[in-house]
């Protein structure tokens, strides 16, 4: 395949921009440095990737499209650009471990499907899915109804009162939502369930949804599971649930307790 340079970009182009290290430490303790990888999807849905230290522009290698984006099938929706500011595009998880696996595309089409799925049975709690974009006859991103913050930001962040109940009450929903449709879920935690300006809860990021006992690709994040697992089940949502709550109940009473230290009067 043809090597196009990508365009002038900075640093703060690149997503993702990370530094990967090893769970073991070195004999002083210290982390264990393995690499540093970033990618680049340009304007026009091409995608660059490099997992090495060399100057940014020179290392970024061209994609190719059967790589990172699945053929668009004929029932999807689809979005047209340019979009607003109130709409937000997910992209393809550009990461070393995907690379030369074909996976990528598998995963948004996986997606796309649930997608489809759930805006044709869906639920109020349920992030708005609005459709895809196509560019080349390929699925380059999803669009989503943009939200404020992660249930991580809206708690950990601000000190307006949350609630908790209420909160939890609709992430329950959801999860009985899609376990009456044979989903599950395999990847509740805060940072994905978001609210809007409103505390309204949806919860987000289908990546791993598929029906109970298929194959996962991704599946869990680490603290919110109980073991791992490669095989779709109810029961990681309903473990995950009951992690959450107790998170929640940690945190918003920690929230309260601040604020009345706040409100004590002074002497």
């Amino acid at each position: 395949m043809e090597q196009v340079p990508p365009p002038p970009l900075t640093r703060r182009d690149l997503r993702p921009l990370y530094e990967a290290f090893s769970e073991e430490d070195d004999e002083d303790g210290n982390m264990i440095f393995l690499f540093s990888s970033f990618g680049y999807i340009t304007q026009d849905h091409r995608a660059y990737f490099w997992a090495e230290q060399e100057d940014i522009r020179t290392s970024l290698k061209l994609l190719c499209d059967d790589d990172v984006y699945p053929h668009a099938p004929a029932n999807v929706t689809v979005v047209t650009e340019p979009v607003g500011n109130d709409i937000y595009l997910k992209r393809p998880p550009l990461n070393v471990v995907y690379l030369d696996t074909s996976l990528l595309p598998v995963l948004t089409l996986n997606e796309t499907r649930i997608l489809e799925k759930l805006k044709a049975c869906s639920h109020t709690n349920i992030v708005p899915y609005l459709g895809c974009i196509v560019r080349r006859d390929r699925i380059v991103s999803l669009a989503f109804k943009r939200l404020s913050a992660t249930l991580f930001q809206r708690v950990g962040a601000s000190h307006a009162p949350f609630n908790a109940a209420s909160c939890m009450e609709s992430t329950e929903s959801v999860v009985r939502h899609l376990h009456s449709l044979g989903l599950a879920h395999n990847d509740l935690n805060p940072g994905n369930i978001m609210v809007d300006e409103n505390d309204e809860v949806y919860v987000i990021d289908f990546g791993s949804c598929r029906e109970v006992g298929q194959g996962l690709i991704t599946a869990g994040t680490r603290g919110w599971i109980y073991e791992e697992f490669t095989t779709s089940e109810s029961c990681h949502d309903l473990i995950a649930l009951d992690k959450i709550r107790a998170w929640l109940g940690e945190e918003t009473s920690c929230s309260v307790d601040q604020q009345q230290v706040n409100l004590a009067p002074t002497l």
